[in-house]
């Protein structure tokens, strides 16, 4: 007798703005349909539901998008979902807003009240400094959670220090390096026009915020703690700064022109930091040779913007999922290590030489990880793919455990 068909509900499906989000979105769904068949119904609670019905046109299944609600799932969709995933990569963590893991114990909580199976993919776990989150996982997230998928072996200690069920913890990886050519090949990117350089280079930037973003109680806004709206903060202006002066190195030394892949594009009431071209606009006018600098189009597909890291020789990044498009394809990338998970991704893959301190005054570290990666290219490439089937294959042997029919 055929199993009935079952139903995914995605939580906050796509993220608010971020193409990184809504590649993990996008890469679960055939995680579910591999396994539980093609008639695998998806409800995706999005931010923003047009940005993610566009997203979903052009991909076989099941899809039903409706708006992402605060605090509580609509019951008479949870009531009809198998399991509830939380596929939010920054789940479980406190540098973003500090009180998330709270906020998903409770989403959590709800949705197991209606007969939901719970489950986190793909989720990286910080240290967890607050009592409240600490609670919050031990006391109700462990309570209902079936399984914590996580994307790194850090990831895993830091989650099994709070945790009282360390069992249900499975190790995988981070859900877009198990993107397929199948879906890829539905999004094609236009070819990378290089006006004539030798050397392609893939450009992933952010405005990065040093401290937590804070709730504005009074308008329900985030809102950034360490610099102005609309300015830089102090590190952010270091950052651009190492950032000018590793560009004019690829192009003058090594004939390159660089493209960035905008990740971050929301419109200005909803912006809390500086979208990545307004930060590819401070970073043009430090360089020496802006004329090298190509930016390309806001809101991409995800699957089209992993197609243009394709393409690419190199990557310079200190976004962890240019790192990850890049990663996928095995592109070799310097990264900037302005954040604990920028650094985690290079321990990951075994490249810690490729990472630079954006915060270093002295740029003699910088050329020299600029000119490594030109000059060990095949090398780093080749290292890259043999660590990216073995995390694939770590990734599928735990989604085979979690999603498991009962």
């Amino acid at each position: 007798m055929t199993a009935p068909a079952k139903t995914v509900f995605l939580s906050g499906a796509g993220g608010m703005g971020n193409l990184g989000a809504e590649a993990i979105t996008l890469a679960v769904i055939p995680f579910f349909q591999d396994r539980w068949g093609m008639d695998t119904r998806f409800i995706l609670a999005a931010w923003h539901p047009d940005r993610m019905r566009d997203l979903l046109s052009g991909l076989p299944g099941l899809f039903e998008v409706v708006k992402q609600t605060v605090p509580f799932d609509r019951p008479g969709l949870l009531r009809g979902s198998d399991i509830f995933v939380v596929c939010g990569d920054v789940a479980l963590t406190e540098t973003v807003i500090p009180i998330l893991p709270c906020y998903w114990a409770f989403k959590s909580l709800w949705a197991r009240l209606f007969g939901a199976r719970v489950l986190f993919l793909g989720v990286d776990a910080e240290p967890m400094r607050r009592r409240l989150n600490r609670w919050a996982i031990r006391l109700v997230l462990d309570r209902v959670v079936e399984h914590y998928l996580v994307r790194n072996e850090e990831a895993r200690q830091h989650l099994q220090h709070v945790s009282g069920r360390p069992a249900h913890i499975l190790l995988g990886c981070e859900p877009a390096l198990l993107v397929e050519d199948r879906h890829l090949e539905l999004f094609p990117a236009s070819p990378l026009d290089r006006k004539g350089a030798k050397r392609a280079i893939g450009l992933g930037i952010r405005d990065f915020f040093s401290e937590p973003l804070r709730l504005d109680p009074l308008r329900l806004k985030l809102v950034r703690r360490d610099a102005p709206p609309g300015q830089l903060s102090a590190r952010m202006q270091q950052t651009v700064t190492l950032l000018a002066h590793m560009a004019d190195r690829l192009a003058e030394k090594h004939d390159a022109r660089l493209f960035v892949v905008p990740h971050h594009a929301l419109e200005a009431s909803k912006k809390v930091i500086l979208s990545d071209r307004e930060v590819a606009d401070h970073l043009r006018r430090a360089m020496r040779h802006p004329d090298r600098l190509e930016v390309l189009p806001e809101n991409l597909h995800p699957y089209t913007a992993m197609n243009v890291h394709r393409q690419c020789d190199l990557a310079v990044s200190m976004r962890h999922h240019t790192s990850s498009f890049a990663f996928r394809f095995g592109v070799p990338v310097i990264g900037l290590g302005v954040s604990e998970k920028i650094r985690g991704h290079f321990r990951l893959v075994d490249q810690p030489e490729m990472l630079i301190d954006p915060l270093d005054p002295d740029t003699t570290t910088a050329n020299r990880v600029v000119d490594e990666a030109v000059s060990r290219r095949e090398e780093l490439s080749g290292r890259l793919r043999q660590r990216l089937k073995a995390l694939q294959d770590e990734m599928k042997q735990a989604l085979d455990v979690a999603l498991r029919y009962e």
